[in-house]
């Protein structure tokens, strides 16, 4: 069995808890229209949203610790602080879901949409220790183009991580930091590549933590623009939205 286990930001740090909602639904969906049906999904939160669907697979968990304070907060200490809230949740998810005796676990964040394929992967493959999204998709919300990044999709996304349950301490390298980027974690064990595009990391959605349009100018600043745009072309090719990846992914305008 795999489990998922999504994160989800406190409404007092949410820019528009309406809109967080209607992301997160989307997430739902996508995580919940799996091709085989032995999974749960166990969402983390302070407060549980008012959504238009009520899935089965679905196990609310509302903690009480406090939720993560962004006043006067930096940017880079708004990241750290966002790391750590979810690092937390992740945590908890992680312990609840062993009631259910899961093969694999994977960590999904609340914007993005995952492949319908995934669990029945997992399923096929109970003793694999995990795999790694190094594809996937990045989806401007409104855009009717697609990214696909071939080349590092696990370093920039969370959605980005199947491992085998037992060995999901691997993902927790120091306490309250959840990392997703590495393949090649310690006791020589190395995830495998996901043979398939596994997820689509929405950005510009209002609500994503890290790429925002904001940190998208700072990247810009950062780096020459030219060299900017020549690594942006070889790092991801536009694709025409289809409904096949709609359906794939449970994609849909939540405009």
């Amino acid at each position: 069995m795999l489990v998922f286990i999504i994160p989800l930001k406190s409404q007092q740090v949410s820019k528009s808890w309406s809109r967080l909602s209607k992301l997160f639904e989307r997430c739902l969906k996508s995580v919940c229209n799996q091709t085989a049906p032995d999974f749960k999904v166990i969402v983390v939160c302070h407060e549980k949203p008012e959504l238009e669907v009520d899935l089965p697979q679905v196990t609310y968990i509302q903690v009480d610790f406090p939720a993560p304070n962004l006043d006067n907060a930096s940017f880079g200490e708004v990241r750290g602080i966002g790391d750590t809230d979810k690092a937390k949740k992740i945590l908890v998810g992680l312990s609840y879901a062993a009631k259910f005796q899961p093969s694999h676990i994977m960590v999904v964040d609340a914007d993005d949409c995952v492949n319908k394929y995934l669990v029945e992967l997992a399923n096929n493959h109970p003793q694999c220790d995990g795999w790694y999204l190094k594809k996937g998709y990045v989806h401007e919300e409104g855009s009717k183009l697609i990214y696909l990044n071939t080349k590092n999709f696990n370093q920039s996304c969370g959605t980005s991580i199947i491992i085998k349950f037992s060995l999901s301490h691997l993902l927790f390298p120091v306490e309250d930091y959840y990392n997703h980027h590495n393949h090649l974690l310690k006791d020589g064990i190395v995830l495998k590549e996901l043979p398939f595009i596994g997820a689509i990391y929405n950005i510009k959605n209002g609500e994503n933590q890290f790429m925002t349009v904001t940190k998208t100018k700072q990247l810009k600043k950062r780096e020459n623009r030219l060299l900017f745009l020549i690594r942006k072309v070889m790092k991801y090719r536009p694709i025409l939205i289809t409904n096949g990846i709609r359906r794939e992914f449970g994609l849909y305008s939540i405009n």
